[in-house]
């Protein structure tokens, strides 16, 4: 009997992972009625006997220490750890929900291709941790459409092969068509964003556009050399807050002065690569960067109201404090919200 009964565990374990928990039930179906302490027991010996260099038992230690077996072979290992299960758990789960149109369930993707693993495997995790337990809010996220995910790919196959595109896209309120060389595709607040350079009065520059913002990609029958684009591409990304334009290209020291509560929220993230913090004698926080400034620092500075000011530069404290003087007119005359000619120019207000 007990022979037969590690021959019907090895045959569960051949098949797929398996748990103490989940061998009680199928074995007892088949009329063993042994404890869980005797299935523990036999699988330990199956562990010790099936290892060779051709086949072995895998063992994964989830939550509370409980332990999933399966049999694999060395030549085509295709379990899964339960740390790698919580990984791609995760990564699946905060997604936005326009990358998951894009890619699908990367999560049962990846549990299809490896051998006879699925969300049950885990029972621990799935009981502990439903899916609705762990989400991505979408807040800010942008509204995907069919033709975005053509359009990345499209995009990722001019990068790739350094092909130049024909762009039409919104330049705010206006559909402009350049001629583009791709370059990277960056994902930042809330929506991608297409960098690359195009010439203007025969100089190269760098430009960016929102996907949200294309209306269409076409492939030109012309190629671009990549020398020295990555170092141009970077020296003017670094010296950004965020990614946007200005038309002031001048690296300012920017000083804020910000109170206790945001000042801690602030001091935990990533603002710019130059970002120092400090907390001053009476609690409330100092963060300093070197940069540009345009319009992305200007409205991420009023987001934050009266719990951030502005030490330095004397340019920025004065525009900060006219526009706010502009919004309280606004309100107060109950005006018209407005959308300046320019919008990479940060000091043009109401025009």
């Amino acid at each position: 009997m007990q022979i037969e009964r590690i021959l019907a565990v090895i045959r569960y374990l051949s098949i797929g992972p398996e748990t103490v928990a989940t061998l009680y039930p199928k074995l007892k179906s088949l009329g063993y009625n042994c404890s869980e302490r005797t299935i523990y027991r036999d699988l330990t010996k199956i562990s010790e006997v099936l290892n060779t260099a051709q086949i072995h038992v895998a063992v994964t230690e989830g939550v509370f220490n409980k332990k999933t077996w399966m049999i694999v072979s060395s030549d085509n290992d295709t379990s899964i750890s339960f740390q790698e299960y919580v990984n791609l758990f995760l990564i699946e789960h905060f997604k936005s929900k326009w990358l998951k149109k894009v890619t699908g369930d990367t999560l049962s993707q990846i549990l299809d291709v490896k051998k006879g693993v699925s969300v049950e495997s885990f029972p621990e995790i799935v009981q502990l941790v439903p899916g609705t337990a762990v989400v991505n809010s979408d807040w800010s996220e942008f509204i995907y459409k069919a033709k975005h995910k053509k359009y990345l790919k499209d995009l990722l196959r001019a990068i790739t092969n350094k092909i130049v595109v024909q762009i039409k896209y919104y330049d705010h309120e206006h559909l402009v068509l350049v001629n583009f060389e791709p370059m990277r595709l960056v994902y930042h607040r809330g929506t991608v964003h297409l960098i690359g350079c195009h010439y203007k009065n025969s100089d190269k520059s760098i430009q960016v556009i929102e996907l949200d913002a294309i209306e269409s990609v076409i492939e030109i029958d012309k190629r671009f050399n990549m020398k020295g684009n990555y170092k141009l591409l970077d020296s003017n990304l670094q010296t950004k807050f965020g990614i946007h334009a200005s038309n002031d290209e001048k690296v300012y020291r920017v000083v804020l002065h910000i109170g206790r509560s945001a000042g801690i929220y602030i001091a935990n993230r990533f603002w710019h690569k130059t970002q120092k913090v400090t907390v001053l004698p009476d609690g409330s926080y100092q963060l300093e960067m070197q940069c540009t400034i345009n319009i992305e620092l200007v409205g991420w500075i009023m987001s934050w109201l009266e719990h951030m000011k502005v030490i330095s530069p004397s340019i920025l404290k004065k525009h900060i404090a006219d526009r706010a003087h502009y919004i309280h007119l606004m309100y107060k005359n109950d005006q018209h919200p407005i959308s300046p000619k320019d919008t990479d120019n940060w000091n043009i207000i109401g025009e």
